[in-house]
């Protein structure tokens, strides 16, 4: 039987020679990483869906073939074991999709709910083996969605528990999760923190280097890696290592638990800030005093005030990021010629000044080219001012049909708010499949075919809407300048050419999500 585990595929021709021969895809998925290095449930739900496919469908194992999803969420759409399931079902290989479970399709009602639309589509049976779902089915489906609802719901209250107990403890005075903070060590035993005496003579020493002896944080590092002193995280000193360990307060004996917190946003976590009234204060042993501590930060301020960079005319600021690393990109270097200075985006993972500990060598995680900024910005911008004038032309042929108002009656009225709510549930819909395209979770041939019924059924909406304003063009006509006026002002301001750069910025935010800047000059836009 053939097992792919950790985004393997196969080659072309080998899926190719497997349609027809292949009968049965099992799918089995764990959550987090530790789950995938112990194995946890990953043996034992191959085993159970095994034995289903032989004893319900009589399957024998070259029939089959098992992905195995390791450490992903099941609210991620993005799985890469899930869409090659897809992908594999889509070129043939495969009349049936066997799980363990529901929640180990995915823990989303509403990806639930498409993922499986899309395989029973493809004229695939999808088979529980802890539970049975008839599509064809009403009183099946509606259980099938209860399901979903409940396992999205369980997740959440896992999580709010588990958050719940952790800051209970953090009350309490108790570190619940300590990190990895220089100069400090957590003793499992006490369940104390312990100051680390070898790397707080470093600390003290990086605080006499930068009030003392006047050096910047990137020297800092530089002195640190030649003497030959291990960084935090093993042989590099960077200079933003540097940085962080003499912003952070906790040196002062005032540990703040609760300052981030994580969101999941797709089945991807981000951490985000928590406002400080929320912050829990734990003492710990103190290194440095609060006047010293002060004395620093105004010692980095100075530095930095120094070393900034004006980046005003940057449009893309926070928004763009670098399609070699996938790193933030910046405003970076300049340079100057007789007839103008050109400025430049570069990757923070280029310019990150990092140090070997023993031969001080400069080390670079992200190595090419740097990408102009008024031929990317002029790009990116060019791109909304198309969006915007797409915009104001669907306005104009709506305001041909529309400028002419009947005087609202309950009925007609009634009518119209009803259609419009219909068209923004459709346009949601239709948005849902270009975001499953956009990540590759559907084809291009199921996408078209998907989208344009969707925007069959709207035009028949809007249609049904015409007709009722036509029938009652006869009453109450609403000025034609005031309705222009009213519905075309904002786009005229966003488009015209006398905007400075912040309200540039604020229009870009609209139409945009993340630019991606590549080595071959190409440029990708993410729309919202």
């Amino acid at each position: 039987m053939i097992q792919l585990r950790g985004g393997k595929k196969l080659p072309l021709e080998k899926v190719y020679q497997l349609v027809g021969k292949i009968n049965g895809i099992i799918y089995a998925r764990v959550s987090t990483t530790d789950q995938a290095k112990k194995g946890y449930s990953l043996t034992s739900q191959k085993q159970l869906c095994m034995e289903r496919a032989k004893t319900k469908f009589h399957y024998t194992e070259d029939e089959l073939i098992t992905i195995i999803e390791d450490g992903r969420m099941g609210d991620d759409p993005n799985r890469p074991g899930l869409n090659y399931v897809l992908y594999l079902l889509e070129q043939g290989v495969g009349k049936k999709l066997i799980m363990l479970h529901p929640d180990r399709l995915t823990r989303d009602n509403t990806l639930q709910g498409i993922i499986s639309r899309k395989v029973w589509s493809m004229g695939v049976d999808i088979e529980f083996v802890e539970f049975d779902v008839n599509p064809n089915d009403p009183e099946s489906m509606l259980m099938y969605n209860i399901q979903g609802s409940i396992a999205q719901y369980n997740k959440a209250k896992i999580l709010a528990n588990a958050r719940r107990g952790r800051i209970a403890k953090a009350k309490k005075g108790e570190i619940p999760n300590f990190r990895r903070l220089y100069g400090y060590h957590y003793n499992k035993q006490l369940k104390t923190v312990d100051i680390n005496m070898e790397e707080k003579s470093t600390y003290l020493k990086m605080v006499d280097m930068l009030l003392q002896q006047k050096m910047s944080c990137n020297q800092i590092a530089q002195t640190l890696s030649q003497k030959g002193i291990e960084g935090p995280n093993g042989s590099i000193w960077y200079q933003s290592t540097v940085t962080r360990i003499l912003r952070n307060e906790s040196y002062t004996g005032r540990y703040y638990y609760g300052k981030t917190k994580v969101v999941q946003n797709n089945g991807k976590k981000e951490q985000i800030p928590r406002p400080k009234e929320e912050w829990i204060l734990i003492e710990i042993p103190r290194i440095i005093d609060d006047m010293t501590y002060d004395r620093v930060q105004q010692a980095i301020d100075k530095f930095r005030s120094k070393q900034g960079r004006k980046s005003n005319d940057y449009l893309l600021s926070r928004i763009v990021i670098c399609g070699r690393c996938r790193g933030t990109v910046g405003a970076g270097v300049t340079s100057k010629s007789k007839q103008r200075i050109l400025k430049y985006y570069v990757c923070r993972k280029k310019q990150s000044k990092g140090y070997k500990v023993g031969s001080a060598e400069s080390v670079h995680y992200c190595k090419g080219k740097n990408w102009r900024v008024d031929i990317v910005d002029s790009l990116v911008w060019n791109w909304c001012k198309h969006k915007m004038l797409q915009m104001d032309t669907v306005n104009e042929s709506v305001i041909k049909t529309m400028y002419k108002l009947e005087e609202d009656t309950t009925n007609w009225k009634k009518e119209i708010h009803s259609i419009k709510e219909r068209v923004t549930q459709l346009q949601k819909e239709r948005s849902n499949y270009v975001k499953l395209f956009v990540k590759e979770k559907i084809s291009e041939l199921y996408f078209d075919e998907c989208v344009q019924q969707i925007d069959n059924r709207i035009n028949n909406y809007l249609d049904k809407e015409r007709h009722i304003y036509e029938k009652n063009i006869e009453k109450g006509k609403v000025s034609e300048e005031e309705y222009i006026h009213e519905n075309r002002l904002y786009i005229q301001t966003l488009i015209k050419h006398t905007l400075t750069p912040e309200e540039k910025r604020r229009a870009i935010s609209i139409f945009v999500k993340q630019v991606i800047l590549y080595d071959d000059d190409t440029v990708e836009i993410i729309p919202r």
